[in-house]
């Protein structure tokens, strides 16, 4: 039988991705996870997905006490929604925000035996949005900090063995000496899931790193596509009237 709902009750969303999952806790106790059923269709399956969860165990929305989001980046349309999500819960529930960066999520993913692993997010021009972590005592510390960067220059700040996580992936380089010690992780590893999101959101729960709604964005690297074409748009036009 579920425990009786308490305002103790925590959930973690991750749609930054194709594939999003929710989790629901209670205090410190992780109880159950669902997937959403279909890939990128964010807009439309989270709530029900959510709902569903929560009636399996008893709990309402306002049993709620903190939400976890993965913040990004990702999937433009799946972060707004989570964005707009966590913003109704808290603006009308009162649930308090902890946004999880989304390479932390991904490098929790490491197979036993890594000791290093460079998640990474691909973007245009064969630029990736990647961090490098370190094991360390069982957890996994920054050791280059995200930035945006080309596996080149990726490789060469990073110490090693280096596992490379991510997809796609652009190429890697040819240069011998940049692979050295260099692994490149399955890409079904390469899926954020909302059980770390809880886990890691449960952490900064503990030590009150919570975001105010009301400035609360997704991590985005670069603008979404439909304003870099009416940026460039604006540009050609801009060009245009001064020849004339």
């Amino acid at each position: 039988m579920p425990p009786m709902p308490t305002a103790e009750h925590n959930l973690a969303i991750e749609c930054s991705g194709r594939l999003g999952s929710v989790t629901l806790g209670r205090g410190d106790t992780r109880l159950d996870s669902a997937p959403i059923p279909e890939q990128q269709r964010h807009t439309v399956e989270l709530m029900p997905t959510v709902d569903a969860l929560l009636k399996k165990h008893g709990v309402t929305p306002r049993d709620l006490a903190e939400l976890y989001l993965s913040i990004g980046p990702g999937s433009f349309t799946g972060l707004r929604i989570g964005v707009a999500t966590a913003r109704m819960l808290a603006l009308t529930l009162g649930v308090r925000v902890a946004a999880v960066p989304t390479l932390d999520v991904l490098a929790r993913n490491a197979p036993a035996g890594v000791t290093r692993i460079a998640p990474c997010l691909s973007l245009k021009n064969e630029r990736v949005y990647a961090a490098v972590f370190r094991e360390a005592s069982g957890d996994w510390v920054v050791e280059t900090p995200p930035a945006l960067v080309t596996m080149e220059e990726l490789l060469a700040a990073s110490a090693r063995p280096v596992a490379i996580l991510g997809t796609p992936l652009p190429p890697l380089p040819t240069d011998e000496k940049l692979l050295r010690d260099v692994t490149v992780l399955p890409t079904d590893l390469a899926v954020p899931r909302s059980d770390v999101v809880w886990e890691l959101g449960r952490r900064m729960a503990k030590q009150n790193a919570f975001t105010d709604p009301a400035t609360l964005v997704p991590l985005y690297v670069r603008p979404p596509e439909a304003v870099e074409l009416w940026d460039l748009k604006e540009k050609k036009e801009n060009e245009k009237s001064n020849r004339a």
